[in-house]
């Protein structure tokens, strides 16, 4: 029985032992009830001020948005990333194929801005960054290294809360365009296990999952939650085949009897297999004012796409030199030289054969060509440890230490290192990117009385320590070494994506302390003041100081006034500094071999590279709120200006250059067309509005709640500095949409509940496969959510639905007449890189239930 085929039996034994055993449960909780009953509560947040009182979230000093675990588990998509973009439209999140390690990550942009531009936080603690710098990644998120927010799902969550605003006065770096906290579940009396399958309307994709908490007392005084999720997700694929007349044209050499498969390059999402989630939070009351806790979570998935189509008549450095015939001649007794026959396949054949025993060419292996596979496995965990509580005097205190870990393995299999020759194995182990954090923090908050004010003065302030590295570790000696026939003319290391080399492996390493203070009251009965300051000390790049000044106003009893002003940063990350490695990128229409340098090593300090610094943020944010009878409203307008944003520079070798590569050692330099690494560069402007509003609708024997959410955000390069063009330019203002609506009908009608959701994504900019010479624009789109749910008892219900339920995709794209409809550029026919995705319709079913 095969990995993946035993996996799937795992996962069905399990459903089948969830459906069998909740058979006998009896339940004190009838689930719609409890959802009836959390909508009568007003939502409450506790991000964004470290006051032990809370706010309404239509009373904060800033705009914050909470999505509790009942929306997030009611979604087709089973996953945090797309149920929390599907009800939030400041926030997206691309599907990127073929983009190297980023299609094992998927990067999260809030209000426009790029992954890591976004703090995000785990029960208030920061989380760690996930091993990925997105080198290849389109849009905004070129070169950014954000969390792997993955391991992160519905089931271990109580909620998630999203602020808005600059907060890094408040909680420190990446902070700039808001910041995400994920709440984990903790209530004890929490049983719940879910089993979800779904399916594309185009027969792949197959998700099966099974998922569930369970919490329990410890004792009198503590509590404890895990959760856990297995799941497996099929490919899809949405491509043609590749037509004639490109860089990797297939249809020709098919119908010339060549054996080529179809399509040769696979256009859709990756095959996740062993995708196993686990968390546990838990808590022990010392005594009535003390309290230890702790939470940790293990995650592992592994992950297989595909690459691009490596053609057997042209590849450079494969198959063909120039035009001719690439020969490995082992004794030097010389080769034939010309072209491959491409008009008949026997003729080929006829040709490679006749070479000579000396001579081996890699059409004898691959006749029809070959495309990598490419993945491997990612491994993520973190643990923290806490204690807090209150002394007599009133002093609230929280000491916590969290360590996490992102380690992203790498495959890839149906490949070669053409310098090896014949000798060449087909499957490489690449190496690995392994992302370690260690945060230490004492924090502490004071409420002291003033006579001039309404409310005690909070007094918050507190330390942090923060021990970051970037670690690369070798692959196999075959994935990246020079074979014996790299003069002449043969491509060296595994071919789509070079294996690390000793080289440049390491541990590379900083860290950081810093200091706040955050002072907030309600100066009168209607005025509510916040001020923080900020200090940071970096090992590598030096200091920042920056700070913010919040204020909420009650108008009236039914509208608040807020806003706020802050500075902020993002400082750059261990594995933007420090990356290196080859691969292969798509530039001008050609398929090119790339080589990824540190921002300090001689070869980026030859065009101009040097130590990364932070970028700085400047933001400002005014709104309001208002309550019309049952309608909520909220509306808030916000400008976030950054300076010395972190771009990625490419340049092309000219051959003194190359050959200077290679005699300072670096023997991959010499198939090389193009050398990147990462410089401060660009400034940019981002401006927009964001609308949310609610209203309920009560009926004899049901409930109807109305939710429209509009966000509007229009980012400017206003500075271009060395290295931004007119294409990257347009990409980083119009890769993401300026318009963004999400609509809800959610309908109870006991023991029914309906919910129809439509998503409005505005026009879209792209340079496809990253290359500007392809740019493409494509116009909105609406998609369809749809889902009822049906409760059998007080304990079990079951739900059909669909995702895109009118099975729309963005336009096919087209630029300069051409379209990828006519079979050209590798046989991707749609955007590749839309918010939307192209993936098309699904359905699904799901059962739940609660004991």
């Amino acid at each position: 029985m095969s990995k993946q085929a035993l996996n799937r039996t795992m996962l069905s034994m399990s459903v089948l032992m969830a459906l069998s055993a909740t058979a006998g449960f009896s339940g004190t909780v009838h689930a719609q009830e409890k959802q009836v009953e959390e909508e009568l509560v007003e939502k409450i947040a506790v991000l964004g001020s470290r006051r032990a009182q809370s706010s309404s979230t239509m009373e904060t000093a800033s705009p914050i948005d909470i999505v509790d675990s009942d929306q997030l588990m009611r979604q087709g998509s089973t996953n945090a990333i797309d149920a929390l973009t599907a009800v939030i439209p400041s926030l997206n999140a691309s599907r990127e194929p073929i983009s190297d390690a980023a299609s094992m990550v998927r990067p999260v942009n809030l209000r426009s801005l790029a992954a890591d531009q976004t703090l995000v936080l785990v029960n208030g603690k920061r989380r760690h960054r996930g091993a990925v710098v997105g080198e290849f990644v389109s849009g905004v998120n070129r070169g950014a290294q954000g969390v792997d927010v993955t391991p992160l799902f519905g089931a271990a969550l109580k909620r998630v809360e999203i602020l808005r605003d600059g907060a890094a006065a408040q909680y420190g770096s990446d902070a700039i365009a808001g910041v995400i906290n994920y709440a984990l579940e903790d209530d004890p009396e929490t049983r719940m296990i879910t089993a979800q399958y779904g399916q594309s309307y185009y027969n792949d994709g197959e998700t099966f999952e099974v998922s569930g908490s369970y919490g329990f007392h410890l004792g009198d005084k503590g509590f404890a939650v895990a959760s856990f999720q297995a799941k497996d997700s099929g490919a899809t694929s949405r491509g043609i085949q590749d037509g004639e007349g490109t860089n990797s044209g297939a249809t020709a050499l098919d119908a010339a009897g060549f054996p080529v498969a179809d399509p040769v390059v696979i256009w859709g999402a990756p095959e996740v297999t062993d995708d196993y989630k686990f968390f546990l939070n838990s808590g022990y009351d010392i005594n009535d004012n003390a309290q230890v806790y702790s939470f940790a979570n293990y995650a592992t998935r592994d992950v297989d796409g595909s690459f691009f189509y490596r053609n057997p008549t042209s590849r450079q450095g494969v198959f063909a030199s120039g035009s001719n015939v690439l020969f490995a001649d082992s004794t030097g007794e010389g080769c034939p030289v010309g072209p491959l026959p491409t008009t008949s396949f026997t003729d080929a054949q006829n040709f490679v054969n006749g070479a000579g025993d000396n001579c081996f060419a890699f059409f004898s292996q691959f006749p029809g060509g070959f495309t990598p596979r490419f993945g491997g496995s990612v491994e993520d965990f973190s643990i923290a440890l806490g204690v807090k509580g209150e002394l007599d005097n009133g002093l609230v205190y929280d000491f916590s230490v969290v360590n996490g870990e992102n380690n992203l393995s790498y495959e890839i299999y149906n490949t070669v290192n053409a310098s090896l020759g014949a000798a060449s194995p087909n499957e490489f182990y690449l190496g690995a990117q392994i992302e370690n954090e260690t945060v230490v923090n004492a924090d502490f908050s004071q409420a002291v009385e003033v006579d001039a004010f309404s409310s005690d003065l909070n007094i918050a302030f507190g330390l942090q320590y923060h021990d970051e590295s970037f670690e690369i570790t070798p692959g196999d000696e075959a994935s990246y070494t020079a074979g014996e026939f790299v003069s002449q003319g043969f491509s060296v290391g595994s071919n789509g994506f070079q294996g690390f080399n000793p080289d440049i492996s390491g541990k590379f390493s900083r860290n950081s302390t810093s200091a706040y203070v955050d002072f907030e009251a309600d100066v009168t009965d209607s005025l509510l003041l916040g001020l923080a300051v900020r200090y940071e000390d970096y090992s590598d790049f030096g200091t920042t100081t920056n700070g913010k000044v919040s204020a909420r106003y009650f108008l009236t009893d039914d509208v608040v006034l807020r806003g706020a002003v802050s500075t902020g940063f993002r400082a750059p990350s261990v594995g933007q500094s420090n990356l290196q490695r080859a691969a292969t990128n798509f530039n001008n229409g050609q398929l090119e071999e790339l080589l990824v340098v540190s921002t300090t090593s001689p070869f980026a300090t030859l065009f101009g590279g040097g130590q990364l610094g932070p970028e700085d943020a400047n933001n400002l944010s005014l709104g309001f709120t208002t309550r019309l009878g049952d309608l909520s409203l909220t509306v808030d307008y916000f400008n976030i200006e950054i300076e010395n944003r972190i771009a990625q520079v490419t340049r092309e070798l000219t051959t003194e250059q190359r050959d200077l590569l290679v005699a300072g050692g670096v023997a991959e330099a010499a198939t090389v067309s193009q050398v990147s690494f990462f410089v401060n560069d660009f400034d940019t402007e981002t401006s927009g509005v964001d609308v949310v509003a609610d209203y309920p609708l009560d009926w004899d024997n049901a409930m109807t709640k109305l939710t429209l959410a509009v966000n509007y955000t229009d980012t400017k390069v206003t500075n271009r500095g060395e290295t931004v063009t007119d294409a990257r330019a347009r990409e980083v203002e119009d890769a993401l949409p300026d318009f963004r609506t999400t609509f809800t009908i959610d309908h109870t009608f006991e023991p029914f509940n309906a919910l129809i959701r439509v998503n409005y994504y505005g026009e879209v900019f792209e340079n496809l496969f990253n290359d500007e010479s392809l740019p493409i624009v494509t116009p909105g789109l609406f998609l369809v959510d749809a889902e009822v749910s049906y409760d059998i008892d007080e304990n079990m219900s079951v739900a059909i639905g669909a995702k895109n339920l009118f099975d729309e995709f963005p336009d096919e794209w087209e630029t300069e007449g051409f379209t990828g409809r006519d079979g050209g550029f590798l046989g991707a026919i749609y955007p590749l890189n839309h918010p939307a995705g192209l993936g098309g319709g699904s359905y699904y079913m799901r059962f739940t239930a609660n004991f």
